[in-house]
């Protein structure tokens, strides 16, 4: 068995009203994020049983403890204003062997926020402690990583803190789809660009152009299933990171856009900012041209690697 504290520790800023940020964290808004996938979310669900002698527990189909605490810190402005400075909610998940009372792992994460002397909150997810195997420790290292990136996607999105909460729901269940639509918009918006200023790769005829802009803007509403890649290389000291889907036809309309883009200098930087983009979304922060397909511009890989959006 493996212990160990402050395991992890993840941070963004932010602008939100902090008690939308309470709300959020206090109710089960964030356990669609925690869930990750619609089902794991019904099943833990389905399964919970309060305690009705210890506060703030209960029991997961016999397997499972979550127990939490809810912190909070008030503290006066220089205006005379008193806001809540500090929130925490503390959370204890205790897995058992199911019917029996043999632990197999033990863990406390926190998540919560600071404010700071702009007015802005600096949002925290952390690892307090953890008592298991490593192979457990290290998968629950590696999901804190997409839960930080999915709560700051939604957290600093339009939708949140809004009185739409039915768009907040569809949002916080698939932030991924949410990634990979704004990538799609960004590329059509260039391509588009590109078709109306007459900037087209040579060879490429401005209806070929626009079947490709209409393949993109399908794309856009009935998203496919899409991967980021990440492929170290021994002569690299980067990774070297690509975007695919697996809808052939998609992926056609993505690769003629780059390969139009690429072909002038906006163009360039146009597809630059969507690609980066997403892959920053995605948790992936360096992005690396490493080939001669597309102009230069790109090298995608076929390598699946990491989802980021699920089929719609």
């Amino acid at each position: 068995m493996l212990t160990g504290e402050d395991f992890f520790e993840h941070k963004f800023v932010t602008k939100k009203n902090p008690d939308d940020i309470v709300d959020f964290y206090s109710t089960e808004d964030f356990l669609q994020i925690l869930g990750v996938f619609p089902i794991a979310i019904s099943f833990v669900l389905a399964g919970v049983e309060w305690d009705t002698e210890r506060e703030n527990t209960m029991s997961v189909h016999n397997a499972m403890e979550i127990s939490f605490t809810l912190e909070e810190r008030e503290e006066e402005t220089a205006d005379g204003e008193k806001v809540v400075a500090f929130f925490q909610k503390r959370e204890r998940f205790k897995n058992y062997v199911p019917f029996t009372k043999f632990l197999m792992w033990d863990q406390v994460q926190c998540y919560g926020y600071n404010r700071r002397e702009d007015g802005t909150c600096e949002v925290f997810h952390r690892g307090e402690n953890f008592y298991g195997p490593m192979p457990v420790r290290v998968l629950v290292w590696l999901h804190s990583y997409y839960v930080i990136w999915a709560t700051e996607k939604h957290i600093n999105s339009p939708a949140f803190g809004v009185a739409d909460l039915e768009a907040q729901e569809h949002q916080r269940s698939n932030i991924p789809l949410h990634a990979l639509k704004d990538f799609v918009h960004r590329l059509s918006l260039a391509q588009q660009i590109m078709i109306e200023s007459g900037k087209l790769a040579a060879g490429a005829s401005t209806e070929d152009a626009e079947k490709s802009l209409k393949r993109l803007q399908r794309l856009k509403e009935n998203p496919t299933t899409a991967y980021v890649n990440t492929l170290r290389k021994a002569n690299l000291k980067r990774r070297q990171t690509s975007l695919e889907v697996s809808d052939p036809e998609a992926q056609a309309a993505i690769d003629q856009a780059f390969a139009n883009l690429a072909q002038t200098k906006e163009g360039k930087e146009a597809a630059t900012v969507a690609l980066a983009e997403v892959m920053r979304q995605s948790g992936q922060v360096e992005v690396e041209s490493t080939g001669v397909r597309y102009g230069g511009a790109y090298s995608l890989k076929q390598i699946k690697g990491k989802p980021i959006a699920g089929s719609s």
